[in-house]
């Protein structure tokens, strides 16, 4: 009788473990609903359900002769900076990988830390610091998400090593 208790313990304990694994799988499938949908192959994850439609605002991006289109994300912190749109800005060098500009005011931001940063996201560092990536790298920093240029490859062309001057105009339908 005790060996029968004893296999039935053992066997409900083993029950309890395969419970505890399938919580952890219904938490990565439901982390990872939060993915947003990218143009290119790469994936960029937020607080945005992937589920839901998402509201995009159109950004024209110039380098040069070069115009790049970009998908902004519609959240507070965008709603800030288009106000000050038509930008023209000299982006500076960092890092081999990304352009940043300070900007004179301050935006509401919703820092978190992404890991990977993809090669064409836009994302402010701190509360004033505008950074354009060209490269896709690990990262510790936090930062708040805004969109992404979609020719990641042909912007990172266009803006070369060093300092650069970039223009970020909306498009006619992000303002109609």
């Amino acid at each position: 009788m005790k060996k029968v208790i004893s296999i039935l313990c053992v066997i409900m304990f083993c029950f309890c473990l395969t419970a505890c694994d399938n919580s952890n799988t219904i938490e990565s499938k439901q982390t990872s609903q939060h993915e947003v949908p990218r143009s290119d192959s790469t994936q960029q994850t937020g607080d945005v359900d992937a589920s839901k439609t998402l509201a995009m605002i159109d950004l024209l991006i110039t380098v040069g002769k070069k115009a790049f289109s970009a998908k902004l994300y519609d959240n507070q912190t965008i709603q800030a900076l288009v106000e000050k749109f038509l930008l023209t800005v000299d982006m500076n060098e960092i890092n081999g990988n990304e352009k940043y500009y300070y900007l004179s005011n301050t935006l509401p931001t919703a820092s978190e830390q992404p890991g990977e940063i993809h090669a064409g996201d836009i994302m402010p560092y701190g509360d004033n610091c505008l950074v354009v990536f060209y490269e896709t790298f690990m990262s510790s920093y936090k930062y708040t998400r805004l969109g992404y240029i979609e020719d990641a490859a042909g912007f990172a062309k266009a803006v070369g090593a060093g300092n650069v001057q970039v223009t970020f105009k909306l498009t006619k339908s992000a303002t109609s």
